[in-house]
């Protein structure tokens, strides 16, 4: 080991510990405390980024309308009506214009398409009421009636300008698909006091 005569030393650098003039500073990061810091950061806001569970897709060319008395959209098929074209769950089924041309009540395309996301969303349902009606048989306990058939349910997103018949040919043809239950997305709209 050498032997250094007595004086300052800078630790980080032999190029530093030369001279010493005034602009001869290196700030040193603790790259621990900052890593630290940002993983922290990151689960704080993906915990506080969707607090209802889902996030409902909304096409740019829909505005909804506006409602005071509202309540909280449960996850469920969702049917998009906009002046362009008919959506299920982000798939397009029909064309707006085709739709319009249509003399018959039954849209087919659409029929079809909420079968099969009903029979989805009804084995993905019985799937999560196996595994709780095992915990429910455990703690003696039954499960909520309104639980029983959420599987059925459909959220209508239709633009407010939507012309009445296209809303009510839609309806019609998801209540004969099997739907149970529809709700209509709103924005809630202030009240004034």
């Amino acid at each position: 080991m050498a032997i250094h005569p007595p004086g300052q030393r800078h630790r980080y650098s032999k190029l530093l510990s030369g001279k010493k003039t005034k602009r001869d500073v290196t700030a040193v990061l603790s790259l621990t405390a900052m890593v630290d810091m940002f993983t922290v950061l990151v689960v704080f806001l993906l915990q506080n980024y969707n607090t209802t569970g889902e996030v409902l897709y909304i096409p740019k060319e829909v505005t909804l309308p506006k409602a005071q008395q509202i309540k909280e959209l449960k996850p469920s098929v969702v049917v998009t009506i906009s002046n362009k074209e008919i959506l299920i769950d982000k798939t397009p089924v029909i064309t707006y214009d085709a739709l319009k041309a249509q003399q018959e009540w039954m849209i087919q395309p659409l029929h079809a398409q909420v079968q099969e996301a009903l029979k989805k969303a009804k084995e993905k349902q019985e799937a999560k009421l196996q595994t709780r009606l095992r915990e429910v048989v455990d703690a003696a306990q039954t499960v909520p009636p309104e639980e029983l058939n959420a599987w059925s349910k459909v959220t209508v997103q239709a633009d407010k300008g939507m012309d009445f018949l296209t809303v009510k040919k839609v309806m019609y043809t998801v209540t004969e698909a099997g739907a149970g239950e529809i709700n209509f997305a709103v924005t809630k709209q202030k009240t004034e006091q």
